[in-house]
């Protein structure tokens, strides 16, 4: 059973509109807001199951703040007021880049 990556740093660079955040294994990753935007773990961007529906994202989203969710998540806050995904640290670690 492999393990699941764990963040060992995590940065909000507002300047920069963007996410970064380095794991155990040394893997940096860094996030603009539009990707993590578009990317939501939410049922509102992923769909209830079925296709995935068409969600209209403003290319200049921003990240407006974080919180931690226990050991195992962060909830990204937009601008836009969507702030209902849960992103593990597994989603986070695999999810393609732009």
């Amino acid at each position: 059973m492999s393990k699941e990556p764990w963040p060992t740093d995590i940065k909000l660079k507002k300047s920069e509109n963007t996410l970064s955040i380095t794991f155990d294994d040394g893997k940096v990753l860094v996030f603009s807001a539009k990707n993590l935007r578009e990317n939501s773990p939410s049922a509102e961007v992923q769909g209830h199951g079925g296709q995935k529906p068409e969600v209209h994202i403003n290319p200049n989203v921003r990240i407006a703040s974080i919180e931690a969710v226990g050991n195992y998540a962060v909830r990204i806050l937009f601008d836009d007021g969507h702030a209902t995904g849960l992103y593990s640290w597994a989603w986070l670690y695999n999810l393609k880049k732009e």
